[in-house]
């Protein structure tokens, strides 16, 4: 029997279940810790068995927080392959100021790239190249991100060039765009830019999580697929939405739902987002992470300051953004403390049993009412960014707050799902968790017809999953899809494919 350990690290809580054949064995909720490695071993100890688990998926906030603080980035080289056309709009030209100065990037032109139909736009220069190496080497920067004219495409101008940079260079660490981004130059460069500033603090904390845990390491992904650890560290952007996600994931394979809305209600926040097949439905449009227009795979989310440790205004009856965190235990009025929670609303209404209710027993029907009607306008708002035209979807609600405001969502008049477990939702979509591949190509349809290019698609979203970790005979195809461009040639063509499969025991 398969045991494998799913965790994942919230502001509030570290959540952590042992899963035996995609049951539920073992189950720990802990306090997050300053040092988040200490809550997951936390964690781990608090559940019988999870030393003999053969896997630990872990979900991490590590990276995301160091995008939104400005801290541990790595200086980073931007070559960008593509001269002369590519030369209008520099490297990170729409970036933030704060990060900008945080991390003093460097910014190269060279030649290379291809047109949508592959001809080359100029000819790559070995020589210019090796150049760029020994000045990126000159300022003592260890990480460089290629990004080439259309690149997901013809990504073998990106493997020459680094193959080039590191031979010149060894110390150097290359991202290459056709690995990270999707179609649009700008806003793949931005992600792989992002993915080299990161790559430093990935191997850090990864070892950290690695001495922490007693089987192999794989990290949740933003599209609900978790990496090997060395993977991980490789392409940590794709880790910075991996919680909310878990949640989505987890919540589906709970309420054996495949369409549905989710809320994941934290001591935090509410994060929302619908699953579409099982999965988190992936967002259509260019995303910002940390003031940072990209699109590498995102889910499409929506979060709210709403959850369980939020302060509410007694006078108004309005609910955070403000939270107490994970002090909860400590601050809240049920424990003993001095400050009025969303927690102490709902013991005060009857909605939940926790702590002390003579503490809160002041609290009147009116106070209450208040509340629930603030809370019932920002739910009613939250949910309008996810319907469908004629019909509403079920609504999965999941996370350590979902008492508190189920009722509410039930006099919304909305079907309202709460698996058994759902408070621990993240974690289990982190365990149960596939390796998966992606492909966004670009082709010109006078030298492929669309069946084709949709079959080429595929068989590299297959092989991606394969090589990174997938059994080959459990792999499927979850999004297959093309589009026209209306700014180029009338005969361009993108395809898209995305693949997932179960996780191969050799590749662990």
């Amino acid at each position: 029997m398969k045991l494998v350990a799913g965790i994942d690290v919230g502001g509030t809580n570290t959540d952590a279940v042992l899963v035996r054949d995609t049951q539920i064995v073992g189950w720990a909720k802990v306090p997050t810790t300053t040092a988040v490695y200490s809550g997951i071993v936390a964690a781990l100890k608090r559940i019988r068995g999870a030393a003999s688990a053969r896997r630990v998926h872990i979900g991490t906030t590590a990276f995301t927080n160091a995008l939104v603080e400005r801290r541990g980035l790595a200086p980073t080289a931007a070559i960008r392959a593509g001269k002369p056309v590519s030369e209008s709009l520099p490297p990170m030209t729409d970036w933030p100021d704060d990060l900008r100065a945080a991390v003093s990037n460097q910014s190269y032109f060279i030649s290379g790239g291809r047109e949508y139909d592959g001809r080359p736009i100029g000819t790559l220069n070995r020589q210019e190249i090796a150049e760029i190496a020994r000045r990126i080497g000159a300022a003592e920067t260890a990480q460089a991100a290629v990004t080439s004219v259309f690149g997901t495409s013809y990504p073998d101008d990106e493997v020459r060039i680094a193959e080039w940079l590191v031979a010149e260079n060894p110390r150097l660490q290359v991202s290459l765009s056709h690995r990270i981004g999707r179609f649009g130059i700008l806003e793949r460069e931005n992600a792989t830019l992002l993915n080299a500033m990161l790559r430093p603090l990935a191997a850090r904390t990864l070892a950290a999580y690695q001495a922490a845990v007693p089987a192999n390491l794989f990290i949740s992904q933003n599209d609900g697929t978790v990496a090997r650890g060395s993977r991980a560290i490789e392409a940590p952007i794709f880790t910075v939405a991996s919680g909310p996600t878990n949640s989505l994931r987890g919540a589906a394979l709970l309420s054996s739902s495949q369409e549905a809305c989710v809320l994941d209600v934290g001591g935090t926040t509410t994060d929302a987002g619908v699953v579409h097949v099982g999965y988190p439905q992936p967002a259509g449009l260019d995303l910002a992470v940390g003031g940072v227009r990209t699109n590498f795979r995102m889910p499409d989310l929506c979060s709210v300051g709403i959850g369980g440790g939020s302060l509410v205004d007694l006078e108004t009856g309005k609910v955070g953004p403000q939270s107490v965190g994970f002090r909860l235990t400590e601050e809240a009025m049920v424990f003993g403390g001095a400050t009025l929670t969303l927690t102490d609303v709902a013991v005060a209404a009857g909605r939940i049993r926790l702590g002390d209710h003579s503490r809160v027993a002041h609290l009147g029907a009116e106070t209450i009412a208040r509340v629930d009607q603030h809370l019932r306008v920002r739910f009613q708002r939250l949910l309008e960014n996810f319907e469908r035209a004629g019909r509403n979807l079920p609504i999965i609600l999941v996370g350590g707050g979902a008492p508190l405001i189920e009722p509410l969502l039930r006099d919304l008049g909305r079907e309202v799902l709460c698996p058994e477990r759902a408070d621990v939702a993240n974690a289990y979509g982190a365990a149960m968790a596939q390796v998966g591949g992606e492909a966004d190509l670009t082709f010109s349809s006078t030298a492929i017809s669309r069946p084709e290019a949709l079959a080429r698609a595929e068989r590299e979203a297959h092989r991606r999953a394969v090589e990174a970790g997938a059994a080959p005979d459990t792999v499927t195809t979850v999004e297959l899809e093309d589009a026209a461009f209306s700014y180029l040639a009338s005969d361009a063509i993108r395809v898209r494919a995305r693949a997932v499969g179960d996780i191969e025991d050799q590749a662990q």
